[in-house]
This record gives structure tokens, sequence and C-alpha cells, in this order.
């Protein structure tokens, strides 16, 4: 979905993108008072390649009262550089695309659509089939998340069967990717006014194929998890977040969803995410049916103020990843801006620590997910 509007002045502008939200500093932290309370500080550095967030656990004994989160930031100046780079397509989306590798198909398509609203003779609207392998990728990128983000559940309750699984099948969604785009990614493949890249018969057929062979070997391996009762013991009940909790604090996406549908714990997330990999298959089958995706209904203006702006709003794989760019009249970049879907429920992980045993962080975390890189724009 794209929205269009115009500005009078580059104040009313400025509003306008402050509003768009995003993540901000949790409030300065209260201690706990008492001879039990304790605090457990972990990060801002973390083993492996994760960026620097810091969680600081507010307990008595082992159960958790607050949990605060604090993103560490490096300042990459990704939207700036979008900004800098005006002009040249091909480093603009390579930039768009890179915020969050693990949503680059959506990200470039958030891009892309803000592109061919703004300047249709330039970039004119894709055609039927393109607008569907687009689409097809955004869905073989929610799959592969989805497929990973389970295998790793599974591996944070030492259920290693499912994790070695899905860490197998996770791998030939990529490649299936890669097959069709070039990158694993699905990276360069997007652009705007098209794709850079055809989907042949005969590729459709080996999807087709494929999907055959690999889904019942995903549900197999998702199907020994659910099953397995030690599992379902420590998911159910686990980090739980209510629906009106949700509705508050603004969750979106896969959290929201597993609030509003479910009861909204460590189960309930992994369900959505399982139910979510359903819908994608469903999705990618009418696609290669000959289904066409309907384009969201933009809200276009005349170009009367000094300043016009186009929001895109792309259903990634977190929840609905938002993209907007401001121009002048004469269709100059001056401002991009990225919200994606973990600015909005990042609080709800915190919600969800508390009652909890700290014990259960790993697999509250790992049940949302969220993009550090995403909030570091």
């Amino acid at each position: 979905m794209t929205e269009f509007k115009t500005f009078p002045n580059e104040e009313s502008l400025c509003e306008y993108f402050s509003s768009l939200g995003g993540w901000t500093d949790p409030e300065k932290v209260v201690p706990l008072k008492g001879a039990s309370a304790h605090e457990v500080a972990v990060g801002p550095v973390h083993a492996g390649v994760i960026e620097p967030g810091h969680f600081r656990f507010q307990c008595m004994g082992e159960n958790v009262y607050n949990l605060q989160i604090f993103l560490g930031y490096q300042h990459r100046g990704v939207e700036d550089e979008i900004v800098r780079a005006d002009g040249m397509i091909a480093r603009q989306i390579a930039l768009a695309e890179t915020c969050a590798g693990d949503t680059s198909a959506a990200a470039a398509a958030a891009f892309s659509e803000i592109m061919e609203r703004a300047f249709p003779a330039r970039f004119p609207e894709p055609a039927p089939k393109e607008l569907a392998l687009r689409s097809l990728l955004i869905e073989l990128e929610r799959v592969a998340n989805h497929v990973g983000d389970l295998g790793a559940l599974a591996g944070d309750v030492a259920f290693l069967q499912t994790q070695a699984f899905c860490g197998r099948i996770r791998g030939e969604y990529l490649n299936m990717t890669a097959h069709l785009a070039g990158n694993r990614f699905g990276r360069g493949a997007i652009v705007p006014g098209g794709l850079r890249v055809t989907l042949s018969e005969e590729k459709a057929q080996e999807l087709k194929n494929w999907i055959k062979r690999i889904k019942p070997e995903l549900d197999r391996a998702l199907k020994l998890m659910f099953d397995n009762h030690t599992v379902c013991d420590r998911f159910d009940g686990t980090g739980t977040v209510s629906k009106e909790t949700a509705r508050a604090i603004g969750l979106v996406g896969v959290s929201r969803r597993a609030s509003e549908d479910f009861n909204g714990d460590v189960m309930a997330r992994a369900l959505v995410r399982r139910i979510e990999i359903e819908e994608a298959h469903a999705k990618i089958a009418a696609l290669l049916a000959g289904e066409h995706p309907c384009r969201g209904e933009a809200r276009h203006e005349e170009k009367s103020g000094e300043f016009f702006a186009v929001t895109s709003t792309v259903p990634a794989w977190r929840g609905p990843l938002v993209h907007a760019a401001a121009f002048t009249r004469d269709g100059k970049m001056i401002k991009y801006k990225i919200i994606d879907p973990s600015s909005h429920n990042w609080h709800g992980l915190a919600w969800a620590l508390r009652g909890e045993q700290i014990s259960n962080f790993p697999i509250c975390n790992k049940s949302f997910n969220l993009s550090y890189c995403g909030v570091d724009r």
C-alpha cells in the first residue's frame, strides 16, 4: 500500500515524518528496592555477530519484575545515504535492501513502490507478472525466516531434531531464491518499474516440483516439535502478552497476531509462524497458477505544495514494513524514512518477561526475533 501526500512547507513535512514513529529509549532506570532485589545485565557486547543491545533485568530471585532494553546504535546513516545517492537508483536500492538483510525483498519492493508512485512517467507500474514475481520473492523470504526462527526456538529448548531439519530446509529456501533471483536474499532483483529477472515457464515448473518435495519435509520437521510434550511445556504460557497490552503498546505483525488470535505466549508466536508458512505456500501456489496480486490503493494529491511525500507499506515477514520519502516539487529527494516492524515490538519483549523466570528469556527473545539493525538506520 502506498500513500501520496503534499506539504505546504518544511515544518509540516518534518511533523509528518516525526509522526511515523520508531523506537525511543526506555524511561530512566528505577531500581527495585529490597534485600533480595538484584539486576542482571546482558550485553551490549554479545557472542557472534549480534549488534549492540543492552538488556537489564530487574529481579527478585529468579523472577523478572522488569526488563529494560537499550538498543545500541552504530549510527549507520542508511537513510541519509539514500538521500545523498539521489538519482543513483542502484545505489539507493542496495542501501534500502541491506538496512536489515533478512528483509531485503520487502525493502526493495517498498523503495520501488515509492519511486513508481512519485515518478510514474519514469518508472511505470510493473506488469502483473512482474508484480507476481515480486510477491513470490517476498513470500519465499517470509518462509525462509519463519523456518529459521522455528528451528532456533527448537534449539533454545534443546530439541535438536527440528533445529537441524529447519537449518537445512531454510538453506533450501534461500537457495531457491538464489535460483530465481540470482541472490540468496533476493537482492538486486526488484527495481522501480519492474524486475531485473524473469520467471520462465521452466523455472516456474522447477519451483512447483521443488515445493512438492520440500514442503512435506518441512511439515514433518515442525510436527516433530509441536507434537513433543516437553517442547510444548516450555512454550505454553511462557512470555505472554495479552490482547489488551498488545493493542495498548502498538504491537504489529507476528507479535500482534499471536496476541489477537491466540493467548500471546511463546507457543502462540510459534503457531503464527507455522500458520504464515502455510499461507505463504498457498499464495505462492496461487501466483504460480496465474493469479496476479493487487497493488494497494494510493491516495494521490496534486503536487501543489512545496514538498510532497510518498509512503509505502509492504507486508514483510515480521509485520508491516514502512518506507517513506519526501521530495521537492522538482523531484529532488530530501528525506527518507524506514520503520521496521521491530520498532514497534521491542517493548512487547519487555512486557513478555514480566513475571517470568530469567531462564525463559532466550525463548521469549527468539519468539519475537526482533531486528537490531532494522532500527539502527
